[in-house]
């Protein structure tokens, strides 16, 4: 079993450092436990446990360190964001 990844939830999805999140403020509470508390769609729909987040800081995380660092230096490379795949009209 790989180690637990400690970055919060912010830094991994490289969320907006100015916008307010529950998560910012209980940084201690996982992000998809708070979305179980507020009934929020991304956990009812059962977003959260697919979620990168809940993969690298989720208990039963199969990743090993290398793994996970691999998965953060290519999140950035989303093939669904290059130019050369963009719809156009």
């Amino acid at each position: 079993m790989g180690e637990k990844c400690d970055w919060p939830c912010w830094e991994i999805m490289g969320c907006s450092t100015t916008k307010k999140c529950p998560a910012k403020i209980r940084p201690d509470t996982p992000c998809w436990e708070i979305a179980r508390e507020m009934s929020d769609y991304r956990y009812i729909l059962q977003i959260c446990t697919d979620c990168i987040v809940h993969v690298l800081k989720g208990e039963k995380t199969v990743l090993n360190k290398n793994e996970i660092q691999s998965i953060m230096v290519n999140k950035a490379n989303c093939v669904l964001t290059r130019d050369d795949c963009l719809l156009t009209d």
